[in-house]
């Protein structure tokens, strides 16, 4: 692939620093983006590499004058990464309304708003350009504490299939990509918020679910290896040269058996209640 031109939400830390640093070292221009510009200074420093400041839950109208703002930084942008993004930790219950709405603010909406602008600008490019999201195997599969966060995973992933759909019989030269990372140590258990209610029924799951964020921080894999496993897939390289790369790609082994093994329960049980279900169909 020809040398291209990367915007990428949240580069502060995790996947989003680390993807900066992987597509600028082979080459690419990036352009890195946070919340706070003091954030990613060193990144600024990089060869190929300019930083903007931007908050995903701005409004349209500013984060439009954002993206025409990144598109003079190098004359163009072929691909948008979505990765800003944080969590939060706290049952169905605890969760409140504004809690939520925060999560879905950040993660859903503001994913969808820039999105939506690059749509329209890659239509009119009309080269082959990429958006791809950085979800979770928490876009398929839920884990207790976190349902406020993967609801706005599986909000997003529902929505960028429908959209590879509509780019694909539409024929635009735009390819979606959902990268579904597992278990990464990323310091988003760190950052990730807390629900302010708390309830202690629930405390044997909070108990349960804290010591599986403590193996995630130190037996979780490496955000670099994760990072360099996303760049390939968005420019064809290492693995998936040659190949055609799938709208939805687990990153690493625990996102693949965590969501196969919901799929084979689910199959099993679709399977064996097929005749319930087919009461309903016309004699």
């Amino acid at each position: 692939m020809s040398k291209q031109v990367v915007y990428i939400t949240g580069t502060s830390s995790g996947f989003g620093r680390d993807l900066v640093h992987q597509l600028a070292d082979r080459g690419h221009k990036v352009i890195a983006t946070a919340r706070s510009l003091s954030k990613i200074e060193d990144l600024a420093k990089l060869e190929n590499v300019k930083t903007q400041q931007l908050d995903v839950t701005d409004t349209v109208d500013n984060l439009k004058k954002k993206v025409d703002e990144a598109i003079t930084f190098f004359g163009k942008i072929d691909i948008l990464v979505n990765n800003a993004g944080h969590g939060l930790i706290g049952c169905f219950e605890e969760s409140s309304e504004l809690e939520i709405k925060q999560q879905f603010d950040t993660n859903f909406f503001g994913t969808v708003n820039l999105t939506q602008i690059f749509l329209k600008y890659f239509r009119s490019t009309k080269t082959q350009s990429i958006i791809s999201t950085v979800t979770s195997m928490g876009g398929s599969v839920a884990f207790p504490t976190l349902g406020a966060y993967v609801s706005t995973k599986f909000a997003l992933e529902g929505f960028y299939e429908a959209l590879d759909q509509e780019v694909k019989v539409s024929q635009l030269p735009i390819k979606v990509l959902i990268l579904a990372p597992g278990a990464f140590k990323t310091n988003i258990v760190a950052n990730n918020k807390k629900a302010e209610r708390v309830i202690d029924d629930y405390q044997p799951i909070k108990d349960k679910m804290e010591q599986f964020f403590k193996s995630v921080e130190s037996d979780g894999g490496s955000s670099a290896i994760g990072a360099k496993l996303m760049a390939d897939a968005m420019l064809g390289e290492g693995f998936a040269k040659g190949k055609e790369v799938p709208l939805r790609l687990p990153i690493a082994s625990d996102a693949v058996n965590i969501t196969l093994d919901k799929f084979k329960k689910e199959t099993e049980v679709y399977e064996a209640w097929r005749p319930f279900a087919s009461e309903s169909d016309a004699k």
